[in-house]
Order: structure tokens, then C-alpha cells, then sequence
């Protein structure tokens, strides 16, 4: 049995315990497990996400942070943190000691001190500082560059593409922003040249000034007995905003008051919903079967590579499955990298009938996103059938935006535009994968603002990268006893489901047309197989357990009109039925009360609800 840890967490122990600092008039949440400093506030208004350092390799992975040696003094208005910070896996060996100061003036000091002790590849080490979207995007900026210039700007408010040398924000020692008038936040950077990119393309909520350059060659080599250093220093320029005279009390507080308020207007249609088809290749007891129609999808997603000699093998299992649950065939058609394709047999398979199509979303390995070539040609599969074939990417949002600005999107020939979304780019930790719910409506806006009528199609969203799409190399082989790289243990805990219901809402508000989740059963979708985990000491299932998100899936079926709930303290949903049935969908996502289990309620639209946690 799992513990009521792991069930909640996915993990054996909650999370950390964040330690709540003040320095002047601004607050602070500090990590002891990572060195992250998080949410720095200015009474109720964010002045930065956050500032940690980073080591990344050669393939971008991140090398996570083992702390010792900490030592802390903690006043009412100033604090004062030191640690030893160590980076370790395969050839990598990287340590640093950090100090972190606050002073009753409200300037906020964080040094780094680093030596590698081996010599490795990298492509980033070093100190990333987040400035949050709901304060920042759109909000009057000043850029100070590394020889003394002030650029008055203003940070992007549509999501802007990443396209190496043409940060907007570049060439940085410092850069501030209007917190409120008459009162800017400036940050200044030593031991690095900066540069900003918009993190909203791969769904984190900030954006992210960090060194070195991307414009210069990566990777390098560091050798061993490098030495790094760096500093990031904030401070407030001018009149800060009153700040209500609140004690800061590192933990949670013991009760909290919830309101909520479900609107009468604002109902949406919700998206189209289907799951993948399971990647371990094994067929669908009846027990599953019967579990999946209960859910009411409208598709099942192939992952069709046409360069695999298995291929049809995989049509057939696929049309087996869509016949047995009654639901239409997402087909990602990935075409070979290079050399003659030849489509006449899939032609002669889909245009048989015997697999209603929903889409095609029309791939070639090796491209970043659809070109031009490569939508012809899934065109041509589909031969004279009326199905939609849409341009995007099978890796993040950042693609199809940096793509479609360099002209090499498909857009126009185009009948819908898709990407994949998962919320563990760049961070892996709880809090880090709530802040992304943040974020994923502004894939959709920015998507609707160059794709302009076009449907948009979201496909998969997953807890996990499912592959590194700017890996450099080939991925390491997986250790014995460690789970692969796309699976998380969270996939069967409550936390996954109340993320998940967190991701629906948002992306249903925001206008996505269709979503594919996760897949339908083993370690990557609903319920684990009839055969158990094939590693259950890391992701500890029991053979043929349904997972907690599989009931967030349940409690949508056949509801179609949505309304958003106005709170910032929960992902929710109030979703109603053409009969008239209501029904109000509430998860905990509150990081100052994550030791409580998710919220379920109903209450009339247009009426608020109170809740009281003990």
C-alpha cells in the first residue's frame, strides 16, 4: 500500500518546507533543499519569481543541487544564508558556495563561488533570475548594457520567439522594471554577460535573464579547477507601495478562507479530449476497455514513424483499440528524416475506412516544426478524404513560434496548428509545475494572434518531456533500477490530478480546440496495466490501479459548455451539461496549504462558496 505521502506527492517525502525572509519592505520564500529564492514580493505585488543557479551539460539536462553545510541567520528585517552547493552525474562534477544577504534597506544579495572539480561540457552554469508574466508582460523596462547604455523598453506582452542573437533584452549588466509608479526593480548582474528570453514558450511563468549568451558557441569545455563567480543584486529605486504591516511566518498558516466565485456568463466550449495510445505496445484487457468508455473520448493518438519496418503492425493495434472504445484516430504521422516515402500502402489503409480519422498532424524527424514538403506529403496519405492535416511541432510551444517568425511554418497550407506541452522544461519541483498553469493560456493567445482563425490543437500534454528536443547527443542509457526519463511517479498521485484538472481549465478557457493527455494505461496514462509496473520499487502501482487522474478525466465526460472559477488559489472548472446538470471541479494548487488534500464542491453558478481548512 502507499503511503499518504507518496498517494499526495508522488514521492516519499512532501515537499520542503519553504522558509518565509523579509528584508525591507520586501518578502521572501527560500528553498533549504535547492538554494531557489522564490516569490520576492513587495506587499501583494511580485517583484521576481525568483533567482537560482544552474548547471547545465551538454545536452541542456540540469544537474540537480545536493546543499550541506548551510548556515542561517534570521532577523525580523534582514537575513543572512551560506551553503555549499554540489552538482554531480556522470562526468559532470561542479560545487559552489553561495551567500545569500538581506538588509533592513531591502537590497537582496546572492553570490556564487564555484569550481569544477572535473573537467566537462557545458552549456550553462551560473545564476538565472525569473521576473513573473501577470506583473512584468507588458510592464516599461530599462535595459543597461554592458557599456553603460539605458534602453527604455517594455517586457513582451504576446509570447516572443526564441531565436538565438535576437533577444530583445541582450547584452546585460542590469535591468529594471516599474513595480508600481514612482517605484522600479533593478537588477544587476557581475561575472556574466545576460541576456533575457521569454520562458512562456515552454509554459514556465517568467522570464528568464540568465548568462551566457546563447549567441556564442555551446558547448564548452570546462576544465577541471575552472573557476566561476557571479552575483545578482535587487533593489528597489523610489517610492516602494505601502505594505500592510503583516508578520512573516515561515510555514503555513493553520486555517485558511477560500472564496469562489462561479460567473454566469464567459461559458466556453471545452476541447475535444483524447489520450495516447499506451507506448508499451500491449492491447487493452476488457476491464480497461470498459474503464475507457466511461470517459467518453473523442480520440486515441498514434505515434506513427513511417521509417520503423513495425509500422503497420501499429496501424492495426490502433484501429483495434478505436474500434473497441468508438472513438476517432489522431494520427501523428512522422515521415523518415531523408529519402523516398512511400505512402501508397498507408493511403490504401486510411482511405479502407475502417479508422475514422480526427486529424493528421503532419511531422518529419530531423524538423523542428511541419514545413511546406512535409504537409504535401501527409496530404497525399490521406489522399482525397476530407481530414484535417495541420503544421506545428511534435516538441514545445517554442518551436512553432520561432518557427512561424522564420517563415518555415506551414501556416498557410495549414488547416490547424498543434505543439506538445508538459510543465518540466526547466524546473522538476511541485510549486515549479503549479506556476505553469500560469502560463499554458499564453501559448494559446500568442498562437491565436499569428494562426488567426485556425484551430488550435494541443497534443500530448504530459507530466514529462517525452524526448530532448535540443539534446546535442544521444541520450545516456538509463542506470538499472532508475525509471526512464519520461515517466514520473506523480503520474499516479493526487498532486498529477489536480494539475491536470489545473492544465483542462486552463487551456479550455483559453480556447484550445482539441487536447490529447497522457496515454491510456501503464506508467505514462490512467491506470496502470493488468501486469503491474515493470518497476515498482520507483513507481510503486498495483497491477490494474486506476490513478487518481483518471477521475478528473470521468468527472469531465460528456460535459461540453465550461466556465472558469475566479479564484487564484485552486485550478478549477465549472462545468455544465445541455440538461442543465451542474457540476463545480475545485484542486488544491495553493502552495501555502499543499499538505491538504484536493477540494471537491458543487454550488449554483453565479453564486460564491466559502470554504474553512483547519
Amino acid at each position: 500500500m502507499l503511503s499518504e505521502t507518496f498517494r499526495t506527492y508522488g514521492q516519499a517525502e512532501p515537499p520542503a518546507e519553504l522558509i518565509a525572509l523579509r528584508t525591507g519592505p520586501l518578502t521572501v520564500l527560500y528553498d533549504p533543499t535547492t538554494g531557489f529564492v522564490r516569490r520576492i514580493q513587495c506587499g501583494e505585488r511580485e517583484v521576481l519569481r525568483g533567482i537560482y543557479a544552474a548547471v547545465r551539460d551538454h545536452n541542456w539536462d540540469t544537474i540537480p543541487a545536493t546543499l550541506r553545510g548551510t548556515k542561517r541567520e534570521i532577523g525580523a528585517e534582514s537575513f543572512q544564508i551560506e551553503f555549499e552547493s554540489e552538482h554531480r552525474r556522470r562526468d559532470v562534477h561542479f560545487v559552489w558556495r553561495g551567500s545569500i544577504r538581506g538588509g533592513s534597506d531591502g537590497v537582496l544579495r546572492y553570490g556564487l563561488d564555484g569550481e569544477a572539480r572535473t573537467t566537462f561540457q557545458r552549456n550553462r552554469i551560473g545564476f538565472c533570475v525569473l521576473h513573473p508574466i501577470r506583473e512584468c508582460a507588458g510592464a516599461a523596462a530599462r535595459q543597461t548594457r554592458t557599456d553603460g547604455r539605458v534602453v527604455a523598453c517594455r517586457f513582451p506582452d504576446i509570447i516572443e520567439r526564441q531565436i538565438f542573437g535576437q533577444n530583445s533584452f541582450h547584452d546585460l549588466r542590469a535591468l529594471s522594471h516599474e513595480v508600481a509608479p514612482g517605484c522600479w526593480a533593478e537588477v544587476e548582474f557581475e561575472g556574466e554577460v545576460f541576456e533575457l528570453e521569454d520562458q512562456r514558450n515552454w509554459t514556465d511563468a517568467s522570464f528568464k535573464t540568465y548568462g551566457t549568451p546563447l549567441a556564442r558557441p555551446f558547448p564548452v569545455e570546462v576544465p577541471a579547477g575552472t573557476q566561476i563567480r557571479q552575483q545578482v543584486t535587487l533593489r528597489l529605486r523610489g517610492t516602494p507601495p505601502a505594505v500592510p504591516g503583516r508578520p512573516v511566518v515561515a510555514g503555513r498558516s493553520s486555517v485558511a478562507m477560500l472564496a469562489l466565485t462561479v460567473p454566469n456568463e464567459g461559458q466556453v466550449p471545452l476541447p475535444h479530449l483524447g489520450l495516447g495510445i499506451a507506448s508499451h505496445g500491449e492491447p487493452l484487457s476488457e476491464r480497461e476497455l470498459g474503464r475507457l468508455r466511461t470517459l467518453r473520448l473523442s480520440h486515441l493518438r498514434l505515434d506513427l514513424h513511417l521509417g520503423s519496418p513495425a509500422w503497420p503492425d501499429q496501424w492495426e493495434r490502433a484501429a483495434r483499440q478505436t474500434q473497441q472504445l468508438g472513438v476517432a484516430l489522431e494520427l501523428a504521422l512522422h515521415l523518415p528524416r531523408s529519402g523516398e516515402v512511400d505512402l501508397g500502402e498507408l493511403r490504401r489503409l486510411v482511405q479502407r475506412g475502417a479508422v475514422p480519422l480526427a486529424r493528421v498532424l503532419a511531422l518529419r524527424e530531423g524538423e523542428a516544426a511541419t514545413t511546406p514538403g512535409t504537409l504535401r506529403l501527409a496530404r497525399e496519405a490521406v489522399g482525397k478524404l476530407p481530414v484535417p492535416v495541420g503544421a506545428g511541432s511534435d516538441a514545445n510551444f517554442c518551436e512553432v513560434n520561432r518557427e512561424q517568425a522564420l517563415g518555415h511554418l506551414a501556416l498557410a497550407e495549414a488547416d490547424f496548428v498543434f505543439w506538445s506541452l508538459n510543465p518540466q522544461v526547466h524546473a522538476f519541483d511541485h510549486l515549479s509545475l503549479v506556476e505553469t498553469l500560469e502560463a499554458q493560456p499564453e501559448t494559446v493567445k500568442t498562437a491565436r494572434a499569428f494562426a488567426g482563425g485556425k484551430s488550435l490543437v494541443i497534443s500530448p500534454v504530459t507530466l514529462k518531456q517525452r524526448f530532448n528536443p535540443v539534446a546535442r547527443g544521444a541520450p545516456p542509457p538509463v542506470p538499472p533500477g532508475q525509471l526512464p526519463p519520461p515517466v514520473d511517479p506523480r503520474q499516479l498521485s493526487l498532486f498529477g490530478a489536480a494539475w491536470t484538472l489545473g492544465s483542462l481549465a486552463a487551456l479550455s478557457h483559453a480556447g484550445a480546440a482539441s487536447l490529447t493527455c497522457y496515454e491510456t494505461t501503464g506508467w505514462r496514462g490512467l491506470m496502470e496495466t493488468e501486469t503491474g509496473s515493470p518497476l515498482p520499487e520507483r513507481f510503486p502501482s498495483q497491477p490494474g490501479e486506476v490513478f487518481p487522474l483518471f477521475h478528473v478525466f470521468a468527472a469531465l465526460a460528456g460535459l461540453r459548455p465550461m466556465v472558469a472559477v475566479t479564484s487564484d488559489r485552486v485550478g478549477g472548472a465549472g462545468l455544465f451539461q445541455s440538461s442543465g446538470e451542474r457540476r463545480l471541479l475545485l484542486a488544491n494548487l495553493d502552495p501555502r496549504s499543499t499538505g491538504d488534500p484536493p477540494l471537491t464542491a458543487a454550488r449554483r453558478p453565479g453564486r460564491a462558496c466559502s470554504m474553512r481548512r483547519a
